[in-house]
């Protein structure tokens, strides 16, 4: 018996098996977080990123600065995925990012009391019941988010 068809069957299925599982998340844009521009808008690996379905106050404002604080806290040193919609505002890009544990950052921010549920753009309401259990948003709430 030689070994060469059992090591090349080995090495074979290996490789498959690498082809098919991976480590990275199903998503169109994963990588470091290079900068926080505010509570609802980050770049990752340079590329602008504005969160859909959430609003925070601007930055200048007191609960402005209070949620780009806590944005810089929870994505400090992080990796995030992001799930982007093909849409485009201004010079970013427009999706949903989670942390590598898997939490999306708009329910952080909404559960922390940060930020709020944007309605006209949480489309199938997935921010619906953390922004009910949070309590109404404190902050200023744009007229473009009511439907």
């Amino acid at each position: 018996m030689t070994l060469k068809p059992f090591l090349f069957s080995a090495l074979a299925g290996l490789v498959l098996h690498a082809c098919i599982t991976t480590d990275q998340p199903d998503a169109d844009l994963v990588g470091a977080v290079t900068r926080v521009r505010d509570g609802d808008t980050i770049e990752v690996s340079g590329v602008p990123v504005r969160l859909q379905g959430l609003t925070c106050d601007e930055r200048g404002s007191p609960l402005g600065d209070s949620a780009t604080r806590a944005m810089k806290a929870l994505v400090r040193g992080k990796a995030v995925s992001c799930d982007l919609t093909g849409e485009k505002t201004y010079d970013r890009e427009v999706g949903r990012c989670s942390l590598p544990d898997g939490r999306d950052l708009g329910i952080v921010l909404i559960a922390q009391g940060q930020c709020g549920r944007c309605a006209q753009y949480d489309r199938g309401g997935a921010y619906f019941s953390v922004q009910r259990a949070a309590g109404p948003f404190r902050g200023k709430m744009p007229g473009y988010c009511n439907p």
